[in-house]
């Protein structure tokens, strides 16, 4: 919450802060200008001057964050989405693009919070709709919860790519999921064999059948050495292979798995260093 406040408090300072030129441009003909032009170089420096002509224009500061991200500035791109939202609260993309951010910078709570925002205003947009779905799975995994076989099959259909430079498995076939187990122990508790049955069931049904994954777990640092936590998380990860392979029949070529004891602590946003989120089993979907 205090870095959304922040974000918004960058918006009202670039608001303060680019000063209006002291004859009113033409921004609607400027914004036809910048339409028209294809060559990117030359768009890219038409934008930064309109963004001074036409501050006060929702639609150039959208453009102007789009821009900004793109070139993976994304504070200063949330800011100026931030702002375009401040001038036009109807601005769905404007909340699509602060939702895009907020997942660059591993903060699921906010992200979601401003798709939900950009679904209401838009829609008919299915994109929107489509990540904000997974998001939503994606946080009942973190949170815990049961994902059903049809939301684990949704997360792991999608094609997109899986970043390893940002805090949060977000945006690819991926999820980090707190399997409930007896603590320091390798035993599910009821909530853990349920949580393994829908994935095993996903991982049989035709959309997934030839799908192969790579299944990671973690481990808080409540153990009494890293040696000790780096044994745990490998028999938590064999245990669910082996669970998969005999019980839903998953072929063991399938399944590859890795093991990271206590080294990877989970940040996501407020709930950084949270010992919940770091005992967690990572599932994600490999492409040949």
């Amino acid at each position: 919450m205090r870095k959304n406040i922040w974000h918004i408090l960058l918006a009202l300072v670039i608001s303060a802060c680019v000063a209006a030129p002291s004859v009113a441009a033409d921004c609607k003909s400027l914004k036809m200008v910048l339409k028209a032009e294809r060559n990117l170089k030359k768009k890219r420096k038409m934008l930064g001057n309109l963004i001074i002509q036409c501050p006060e224009d929702p639609v150039v500061n959208y453009k102007y964050a789009l821009s900004l991200e793109r070139f993976r500035k994304y504070d200063k791109a949330l800011g100026y989405y931030q702002k375009a939202v401040l001038l036009n609260p109807q601005m769905g993309k404007a909340f699509a693009g602060k939702g895009d951010v907020y997942l660059y910078l591993g903060l699921l709570d906010e992200s979601i919070e401003s798709y939900r925002d950009a679904k209401k205003l838009m829609p008919q947009n299915d994109r929107a709709a489509s990540r904000l779905a997974r998001l939503e799975i994606k946080r009942k995994a973190l949170d815990g919860g049961i994902v059903s076989v049809g939301e684990f099959i949704k997360v792991m259909d999608h094609r997109g790519k899986i970043s390893s430079s940002m805090p949060l498995l977000l945006t690819g076939p991926a999820l980090q999921y707190k399997v409930a187990f007896v603590q320091n122990t390798v035993q599910l508790r009821p909530t853990g064999i349920r949580q393994l049955a829908a994935i095993g069931q996903a991982m049989q049904d035709d959309a997934l059948k030839f799908v192969q994954f790579e299944i990671s777990t973690y481990v808080d640092s409540s153990y009494s050495s890293p040696l000790v936590a780096l044994e745990e998380s490998k028999k938590r990860v064999n245990m669910i292979k082996d669970q998969l392979v005999t019980n839903f029949l998953i072929a063991p070529d399938r399944i590859k798995v890795a093991w990271y004891g206590d080294n990877q602590p989970l940040e996501v946003g407020s709930f950084t260093g949270s010992r919940s989120l770091n005992n967690r089993v990572e599932f994600k979907r490999l492409f040949e």
